[in-house]
């Protein structure tokens, strides 16, 4: 059994979250961090049989219980910090906040080593989001002229999107081309932000004659649940830093 800390359990994700870790049989939701919902019973947010206090911050919910694994789905400006305070405390961290610069990704992978901890990024739990990411890599092999658009709610602070940003980098990979963030002009990437979206990408792929696209919906965040069992499965399975979910080691 595995005790669990959900980083931002009030927002939607994070109650959807800490509902699912409750139905889980291998692991416990012990822990929940929101500073709106502070000292707010955790029965308000998730169907558990055991009631604590919502944390204020992470090092509040860190001291508060023994914790295996964070859950973080926060925000960008906090999430970075949120990270150095699991792993200084041997905590691993399991992360679906996007927006994290890759000068924090390498000083998050080097303290994670130093402390002989797992940290994952993952952009995108959807189990389909990711085939469709894998198959964007193996077209771009034979069609190297493509867009990506990504369509998200309008509440979503970073853009482009996470998913789009790894997903032209795998492309580009694939190509033997360069990998920057930055490198807009190889394949741009084309954000929407509206109410009514969720999340949505499409990869469209153009050569003489023809287009090809690869697009993936996400209708609710149920979709994004059993990624995130496949990631809690493989936290503790290496040390440092992991960017992307690898669902063939499910298999």
């Amino acid at each position: 059994m595995k005790n669990i800390m959900v980083s931002g359990c009030g927002g939607k994700m994070g109650r959807t979250l800490s509902n699912y870790i409750c139905s889980l049989a291998y692991y416990k939701l012990v822990a929940g961090v929101d500073p709106k919902l502070a000292g707010h019973s955790i029965k308000e947010i998730a169907a558990t049989a055991d009631d604590f206090k919502i944390s204020g911050s992470v090092k509040e919910g860190l001291n508060s219980t023994k914790v295996d694994i964070v859950i973080d789905f926060t925000a960008p400006s906090v999430v970075v910090g949120n990270a150095v305070e699991c792993l200084n405390s041997k905590t691993n961290i399991l992360i679906g906040t996007t927006g994290i610069s890759y000068e924090d990704q390498n000083m998050l992978d080097e303290l994670a080593k130093k402390n002989n901890t797992s940290i994952m990024i993952v952009p995108n739990f959807a189990i389909g989001a990711i085939l469709m990411m894998n198959f964007a890599k193996i077209a771009a092999k034979f069609m190297k002229s493509a867009e990506i658009i990504e369509l998200h709610h309008d509440t979503k602070v970073d853009k482009p999107s996470g998913t789009a940003i790894k997903t032209r980098k795998a492309m580009l990979e694939a190509t033997g081309r360069t990998s920057e963030e930055k490198n807009s002009d190889v394949i741009p990437i084309h954000s929407v932000r509206l109410p009514g979206l969720v999340a949505h990408q499409e990869v469209i792929f153009g050569d003489l004659g023809q287009t090809l696209t690869i697009r993936h919906d996400t209708c609710n965040r149920d979709s994004f649940m059993p990624g995130i069992a496949m990631a809690l499965k493989q936290m503790g399975t290496f040390t440092g830093l992991r960017v992307g979910l690898d669902i063939d080691s499910n298999h």
